[in-house]
């Protein structure tokens, strides 16, 4: 008999993973799959070796969706993330925990707006639990609590092919369109402790791993999450920036530049971004074994002294299970989360998002039994 429900909505390659950590550290009794496609369900059930309750499911049917939660104590979606605001409200009104992948902020901040719902509920909703946003957000608030002042809070992520090829060094490892979003959005980033928004794939820095040599970062959207609001007018700088071989800014601004990512027809029903979008996957969509680049860095004052501390991580495909560096680090977090909300680890109410509530300490604990191993810098 298992003491915790878990329904993963989604059986792509977050939701397979989210599904498999689930399983290895709980138990098949305890988690429950959802899929629109039956194959997908039937491919994830058979690699996870059977015996986890599945269904199919359209999403979009609210009152199928509340029957399922009626015995689940937190509802995990590995959708896009369109779906998320309403299956969220599904959730509190079937007084069930909830988590996401996020990674919009307008989505987001309407999700927070019902925290008061969620609250009266009775339920923790936590929106935003994958890489980035997600864990580096918690890890880098962690960093930020064994400060007495702060004065730059930096975020540095990237998912990476092991083998580059030329001339843009990179591998789609989730969807072309939310690649080109963090290259065209505005990014959220504190300067002189206030929140402002600048220009995406700017302010390009080189940086270097052990054992992989100089890498490039520069400004994208989305990752810093809800971080600046926490920490505005108590941190003067704050960004985040996506990791990639050098090179790869430039290559893949002047496409940018040239319009290619424009929304606006040249002929009937299509657009450049469409053009643009169905190249991409042609030219990106390779098998290459992943890693993932992880460095969070805070600098600022701890008993009178000044001082710097940091996380690190690299962390690569993994041969034995098939499980790519990209799903251990987005979907591993998101099952860890969910389990600390199962649990009561968490025991906050209403809607936050991870980096508010989520504890560093017992996070960075359930990393490593995943060999998920920062280095501290």
């Amino acid at each position: 008999m298992c003491d915790r429900n878990f329904l993963v909505l989604g059986t792509g390659m977050m939701g397979r993973a989210v599904a498999y950590d689930l399983v290895k550290t709980r138990s098949k009794e305890c988690v429950v799959l959802a899929d629109a496609r039956p194959d997908a369900l039937s491919s994830v059930d058979q690699w996870l070796g059977g015996g986890v309750e599945l269904h199919t499911l359209d999403v979009s049917d609210g009152d199928k969706v509340k029957h399922l939660l009626a015995d689940v104590d937190v509802l995990i979606v590995a959708l896009p993330y369109g779906f998320n605001l309403p299956l969220m409200k599904l959730a509190i009104e079937s007084g069930c925990h909830f988590c996401d992948l996020g990674g919009n902020d307008s989505i987001v901040a309407e999700q927070i707006s019902l925290d008061s719902a969620a609250k009266e509920a009775g339920v923790l909703c936590l929106p935003d639990c994958g890489l980035a946003p997600g864990m580096a957000n918690v890890l880098a608030s962690h960093l930020v609590a064994q400060f007495d002042t702060v004065e730059r809070l930096t975020l540095r992520v990237g998912g990476l092919p092991q083998h580059p090829v030329p001339p843009l060094n990179y591998q789609l490892v989730f969807s072309v369109g939310g690649l080109i979003n963090e290259y065209v959005e505005d990014c959220k980033v504190l300067r002189d402790g206030s929140i402002d928004r600048l220009e995406p794939m700017t302010e390009l820095e080189e940086l270097r791993f052990e054992g992989l040599g100089r890498m490039e970062a520069f400004l994208t959207s989305g990752g810093s999450g809800w971080l600046p609001e926490m920490y505005e007018g108590f941190i003067n700088t704050l960004d985040y920036k996506t990791i990639r071989y050098p090179g790869h800014c430039e290559r893949f601004k002047l496409m940018l530049d040239l319009g290619l990512a424009s929304r606006e027809e040249f002929a009937s029903g299509i657009t450049p971004r469409m053009v643009l979008e169905r190249q991409l996957e042609k030219a990106l969509g390779g098998d290459d074994q992943d890693l993932v680049l992880v460095k969070v860095l805070a600098e600022g004052v701890k008993d009178g002294e000044r001082c710097e501390k940091g996380l690190e991580l690299v962390d690569r495909y993994d041969e034995t299970t098939r499980i790519t560096a990209m799903m251990r680090t987005t979907a591993f977090p998101t099952s860890i989360i969910a389990q600390m909300m199962a649990d009561s680890t968490i025991k906050e109410h209403g809607v936050m998002t991870p980096e508010m509530c989520v504890p560093g300490e017992e996070f960075l604990r359930a990393l490593n039994k995943r060999d998920i191993n920062f280095i501290h810098i």
